[in-house]
């Protein structure tokens, strides 16, 4: 379960992409390179998967193709894993906007009793709250039944009210999955509503994207499953170029992670040229019950892709998968 801790590191250390650029290709040459790079790692890392790829085109509009590697070309859902944090970012992105909530908040505003953070620090892992017991405890939530509510942020919340003292540093960027699981909580106290359902109604969500059959009970930090039409298409709306994300990370709740990254709507994000890069890997490893990974990211709000791969995979992998994708879009390895 440490993966969920990794997938989110490992590409904060790469270097900016080179200076080449995809401009003068067409998004179908585009497209051919990345599913030629995926194709091969798949092949380095001794799995299966799927890729969708999504390039705009010379009138903005995204072009999407697919890459099944898998012999099983009808199985087009697949977790999304942590990478779902950004459903769950997003969704109280539009609640603040709205007036029901704002960042500066306190979890206390609508949880008691809770830890006394923030909501931009729990957004952004800098709410000093730990050691993330979830890594043990999905072990055993994992295809149960959560009752009402659909995953165990609740449960989480009790764990966290237990500890006798919090052992992080608020303010400072630690990766922790309770964080996302609260946040769900306070979507469901602001809407009245069960968390899924709030966002999908919010988000106006593609029909792809819905709580996991056995991962669901993780919905907030970890538990959606999608097609990777569906999220490129999310993904495309809330994080490119004409979003309100895109537009200025930094004018949101925000935390350095080093190496030039940031980690703010439930995305890691660096600074590239006029534009942002924007990316998260996921993770769900459950050994003989469910290992699978994923990855997202969007190059300067010109190319997304999502890989969906069926392993854990380690950090040497994650490392490669993204510096294979990147070449293929920017002309080299990082």
């Amino acid at each position: 379960m440490k993966a969920f801790l990794r997938s989110v590191l490992c590409t904060a250390l790469l270097a900016a992409a080179p200076a080449s650029n995809t401009n003068g290709d067409t998004p179908e040459a585009v497209d051919l390179r990345l599913e030629r790079a995926f194709a091969e790692w798949l092949k380095d890392a001794n799995t299966t998967g799927m890729l969708g790829v999504g390039v705009a085109g010379p009138d903005g509009t995204w072009q999407a193709h697919r890459f099944h590697g898998r012999d099983d070309t009808g199985a087009t859902v697949a977790e999304l894993a942590s990478v779902s944090k950004s459903v769950t970012a997003v969704c109280l992105m539009h609640l603040v906007e709205d007036g029901q909530a704002d960042w500066s908040n306190s979890l206390h505003n609508f949880l008691e009793p809770a830890p006394d953070v923030t909501l931009a620090e729990l957004v952004t892992h800098t709410s000093g709250i730990g050691p993330d017991v979830t890594q043990i405890a999905m072990l055993g939530w994992l295809g149960q039944n959560a009752g009402g509510q659909g995953h165990f942020s609740r449960q989480v919340l009790d764990l966290v009210n237990a500890r006798p003292a919090q052992n992080g540093q608020r303010g400072q960027y630690a990766y922790n999955n309770e964080n996302y699981a609260l946040l769900g909580l306070v979507i469901e106290t602001i809407t009245g509503q069960p968390f899924f359902e709030a966002c999908q109604d919010r988000l106006d969500l593609p029909d792809s994207i819905q709580a996991g059959a056995d991962s669901g009970v993780f919905q907030p930090l970890g538990g959606l499953v999608s097609d990777v039409d569906g999220y490129l298409r999310f993904m495309q709306t809330h994080f490119g170029p004409d979003s309100r994300i895109a537009a200025d990370p930094f004018a949101l709740p925000h935390a350095a992670m080093g190496g030039g990254a940031y980690y703010g709507m439930g995305m890691v994000f660096r600074p590239f040229r006029d534009s942002f890069n924007f990316w998260h890997f996921g993770a769900l490893c459950f050994p003989k019950r469910l290992n699978t990974g994923s990855f997202a990211v969007m190059w300067e709000g010109k190319v997304t892709a999502l890989a969906m791969y069926d392993a854990c995979i380690d950090e040497r992998a994650m490392f490669d998968l993204d510096a294979g994708l990147s070449a293929a879009v920017y002309g080299d390895r990082p």
